[in-house]
């Protein structure tokens, strides 16, 4: 159900299915490439009942599926056999002997798919930040006073500041999302060589299961702020708004509903400390190499004296890094407590998933996310457009320490008020900096006017023009409705008698 695709069109499928071998011995769910329709007619073989699920919120170019199958059959070589094959005998044999293994080897490749949805989140969220960001600057509304020149609503703090983190995060998602897509093509090129991807395929179905939420959500927010920035205009259907956060809507929920797929990050997690693990050695993308020194970290407090101090790039890895420790932490606590209860393994992973594990994993990706921007940023030559870049990556880390402050004083990092009050200082003083930058900003990742597609957000700038031939070229926007007689007052309706 819900496989793209199969409603109308496809041939072919990968269905998972339970595999019993002659002796009816299970040896676990198996991936088959099975035939659905003719390829010359499209109509559906005997014994497959395949459908259309219906119109959906978003994403209607996509025949979303339902596919039944009723004593339907295949030859034996359509098991795909990486992780397990049955020869001529009915023997199955495979290199992988516990079968949740080989199941989880077979599904590895889902974390492409992941690792690609972080991406389309990149992409809808960095066009909603450019719509928004040049009708803020062309939109212009009050002033001072009565004889003063309208303002552009960009030049208001509030405006600025419903904006500026979302384009700071639309950054930081593009950096992250090709970063990941490129170590997961590495690893892929790696495995067809026969080397031993293991512990890099792990790690990268952690980041890709947390990222794909803290992406798809961090889109989703992102986009509905932009939305109504633009106030009324934005609710316009050609505005291309709407049609944004219905299509990212689905993000949040294939490929894995991002409140089940966050677990395996924190399972990992919370399995690497408990086992005692080595963090470096486990970690070859460094996403949790920091922990080796969890101890020290635990130890750090917040220092800094002012808000320069509290945006350095340097200061905010420090505290994400503490963030992360702190939340693996207690959640491992959590864990052993849940054990001492006498709850089973099911038991604990479904007790400890509010307040800390699924906070442990969405802390994990922000922090990996800002990492992974950090490091970026850092190694470009020095330039007008890395001091740019800079301000973008401060706004993005101060972003994310302030939507954790809770967290932050409950475990002893922050021990004054006036610690959070640095952090919201150092995100005001980089609303002005930003502003100057904003348009150059969303131009350097906008897509061409043509695909973005929105009267809002054209790049000339020129919003009513665009906005009036929008709403003048409307089908019928000139004539009366179908219905008009039906709520137009008619003389020959007899007059009551009193």
């Amino acid at each position: 159900c819900w496989v793209g695709n199969l409603g109308k069109t496809c041939t072919h499928a990968i269905v998972y299915a339970q595999l019993y071998v002659p002796d009816d011995t299970y040896v676990g769910l198996s991936a088959f490439l099975v035939p659905i329709r003719d390829e010359r007619t499209l109509l559906a073989f005997p014994g497959v009942t395949v459908g259309d699920l219906g119109e959906k919120v978003g994403l209607n170019g996509i025949d979303n599926g339902f596919v039944m199958f009723n004593n339907y059959r295949i030859p034996k070589d359509n098991l795909l056999s990486k992780t397990g094959d049955i020869d001529e005998q009915g023997n199955y044999s495979s290199p992988i002997k516990d079968s949740r293994k080989r199941l989880g080897a077979s599904l590895g490749a889902l974390s492409a798919g992941r690792v690609n949805i972080c991406n389309l989140a990149n992409v809808a969220l960095g066009k909603a930040i450019t719509i928004a960001t040049r009708y803020s600057a062309a939109r212009k509304q009050f002033g001072p006073d009565e004889t003063s020149e309208e303002w552009a609503v960009i030049e208001y703090q509030s405006q600025q500041y419903r904006l500026f983190p979302h384009l700071a995060t639309a950054y930081a998602i593009h950096v992250f999302s090709m970063w990941l897509g490129i170590e997961n093509v590495e690893m892929t090129k790696r495995s067809f060589m026969g080397e031993d991807t293991s512990s890099v395929g792990m790690e990268i179905h952690a980041v890709s299961s947390a990222g794909k939420p803290t992406c798809t959500w961090a889109a989703r927010d992102g986009i509905q702020e932009c939305r109504e920035a633009c106030g009324g205009h934005g609710y316009l259907k050609s505005t291309g708004l709407g049609d944004l956060r219905n299509d990212n809507d689905a993000n949040c929920t294939y490929e894995g509903e991002n409140n089940t797929l966050i677990q395996q990050a924190s399972n990992w997690l919370v399995g690497l400390k408990r086992g005692k693990a080595n963090f470096e050695e486990v970690s070859p993308l460094k996403t949790v190499a920091f922990l080796k020194d969890m101890d020290q970290i635990l130890k750090q407090k917040a220092e800094e004296k002012n808000a320069k101090e509290v945006a350095c790039p340097h200061s905010l890895l420090k505290a994400l890094n503490w963030l992360v420790a702190y939340q693996l932490d207690v959640t491992v606590k959590r864990v052993e407590d849940l054990k001492r209860q006498g709850l089973d393994g099911f038991e604990t992973r479904n007790n400890m998933q509010v307040f800390n594990a699924q906070t442990l994993s969405i802390v994990y990706a922000q922090r990996t996310i800002y990492a992974v921007f950090y490091n970026f940023v850092m190694n470009l030559p020095q330039s007008n457009e890395k001091n740019a870049l800079l301000k973008l990556l401060s706004m993005y880390g101060c972003h994310m320490v302030t939507k954790n402050a809770a967290i932050f004083y409950q475990g002893g990092y922050f021990r004054q008020n006036s610690q959070l009050e640095l952090y919201q200082q150092a995100i005001l003083d980089l609303l002005p900096i930003l502003k100057n930058e904003a348009i150059s900003l969303v131009d350097a990742i906008a897509p061409p006017d043509f695909i973005l597609n929105s009267p809002l957000g054209m790049s000339d700038g020129n919003v009513y023009l665009h906005l009036q031939r929008a709403v003048m070229s409307a089908p019928g926007v000139f004539e009366r409705p179908d219905w008009w007689r039906e709520v137009t007052y008619k003389d020959y309706i007899p007059k009551a008698r009193m």
